[in-house]
């Protein structure tokens, strides 16, 4: 026996009972379950509700700017820190050929709102003077033309009647005496004169008949046979009586006649055509008089106000790319970062220079889908800056909460704009934290959220019946808002002071 109980027996005895006797004891004895349940007593107390978002400090004007053509760059204006105005020429690349365009350009212009100009006002006196002079000129051009195109076809045509004149024997003739016809005729009328060879108590004569009547001697010298230039003279002075001669005007029959009658032709249609002519110098004249002296027209004037609007699109594009050569402050800023060199050659549309208001900046932060709905403008904000510590606290207001989502991460947020403190320390791109309040009560009774429970579609806490026994009931009530720290204002069901189980321990 004494063998068998040794010193390291009766240790590990005493070990085991050490171990199992607590918890054979807890097993045995009946649980109290008064010490396994939490209770709290409701009460009034000051309860808001806040929502958290991290973000960032951004500057309300934040512009990455660039040339929109590429160049070498002439001149850089800036440098980094410098404050700049709205429309400012911070840089400006090489303009020759775009100064000549719009020089150009603008010289189109006025060149068109001169000419309309012209229009609208009429001509001067001066220049209808020289009109009326030009109308005058013409008249005269076109009088002396008539005239003497006239002189031309007269001529031709006394040409043509005394083309080869001859006196043509009748077919009753006797004898050889013969007639002929002698000076120039000078009617106008086309015919013919007959001659007849009759005798008196004198001697012998002629009787003319036809264009003209005439009676003369008959002669071996010339003789009138009216009063129109043309003679007749016999070759003997014993001329048969009743021979007869026929001169024809004009003499068809003549070698010269077709030429004649070509050429009178000719000059009629010279006659015609020079008249015209001079007709038409004096219808062009009085035309460019009469539109001197004319009002202008509708349509003039939708010409020349058309050929303004072309010179002016041609001097806005020519604008357009001279201030293409140039990058302008677009608003008040400070230039935060210089990227090109006077000398350098810079691309289209590749920023160059940044421009920030830093002393105009907000704080932008994401907040979920989950939260969004109780954010809005107005509510007061209060902002940490990791780059200043967690004991400096700024104040804000909600400014603005974009109705678009954007999705970061596979979780939907809305961005939340909200104002911050002007203080020199803060500065853009520093990490924000953002407390938004977003509802807050005073003095309105409230448990712990976690007393509440949900059954059979109300709301429900347990509500102690003996404080030593922690025994209840389970009453309704209603909720209000739902706080920071677990809280949730109870308007109905419980009044103060009443003790309720916030936790039971299984």
């Amino acid at each position: 026996m004494k063998k068998f109980v040794t010193k390291k027996r009766v240790i590990w005895t005493i070990v085991i009972l050490l171990v199992a006797g607590p918890i054979v004891y807890g097993v045995i004895k009946p649980k109290d379950p008064g010490k396994n349940t939490l209770t709290e007593a409701a009460k009034k107390q000051n309860i808001k509700s806040t929502v958290l978002a991290t973000g960032q400090v951004v500057s309300t004007t934040d512009l990455s700017l660039s040339f929109k053509s590429g160049g070498a760059v002439q001149q850089v204006k800036v440098k980094e820190g410098d404050k700049v105005k709205a429309g400012q020429v911070l840089a400006a690349l090489d303009q020759r050929d775009q100064q000549a365009s719009l020089t150009s350009a603008k010289g189109a212009l006025a060149q068109a709102q001169a000419n309309y100009n012209r229009v609208v006002s009429g001509a001067s006196s001066e220049e209808i003077s020289v009109a009326q002079v030009a109308l005058d000129n013409a008249k005269n051009a076109l009088d002396n033309t008539v005239k003497q195109q006239q002189v031309l076809v007269d001529s031709a045509y006394k040409a043509l009647l005394n083309s080869g004149l001859s006196a043509v024997a009748g077919s009753g003739n006797t004898g050889s005496v013969t007639a002929t016809v002698s000076g120039t005729y000078t009617g106008s009328d086309q015919g013919a004169y007959k001659l007849i060879i009759y005798s008196t108590g004198s001697g012998l004569r002629f009787q003319a008949n036809g264009l003209e009547t005439s009676d003369g001697i008959a002669d071996v010298t010339p003789q009138p046979m009216g009063i129109k230039g043309l003679y007749v003279q016999f070759s003997s002075t014993s001329v048969p009586t009743n021979n007869t001669w026929t001169i024809n005007i004009p003499n068809t029959q003549s070698a010269t006649y077709i030429s004649s009658y070509n050429a009178y032709n000719a000059a009629v249609e010279t006659q015609r055509s020079a008249v015209a002519a001079a007709q038409n110098a004096v219808a062009s004249a009085k035309a460019a008089l009469d539109l001197k002296k004319a009002q202008a027209r509708p349509a003039d004037l939708e010409a020349a106000q058309a050929q303004i609007l072309t010179a002016q699109g041609q001097l806005l594009a020519a604008q357009a790319a001279f201030d293409n050569t140039m990058i302008k402050a677009p608003a008040d800023g400070t230039i935060t970062s210089v990227d090109v060199k006077a000398g350098e050659l810079a691309s289209a549309l590749k920023a160059v220079i940044v421009l920030q208001d830093i002393g105009n900046l907000h704080v932008e932060a994401n907040v979920s889908e989950a939260n969004i709905a109780d954010i809005k403008p107005g509510q007061s904000v209060d902002i940490t800056l990791d780059a200043l510590g967690p004991d400096r606290h700024f104040t804000g207001l909600v400014q603005t909460v974009n109705p678009g989502a954007t999705v970061v991460s596979g979780v939907v947020n809305y961005k939340v704009t909200a104002s911050v403190d002007n203080i020199p320390d803060v500065k853009p791109g520093m990490t924000a934290n953002m407390t938004v309040l977003v509802a807050q009560k005073d003095n309105v009774l409230a448990i712990p959220l976690r007393a509440v429970i949900l059954k059979n579609g109300n709301k429900v806490v347990r509500l102690v019946t003996d404080s030593k026994k922690k025994t209840y009931r389970e009453v309704g009530v209603v909720t209000g808002l739902e706080a920071d720290g677990g809280l949730v204002e109870i308007l109905s069901g419980l009044d103060e002071g009443q003790e309720i189980v916030t936790y039971i321990k299984q």
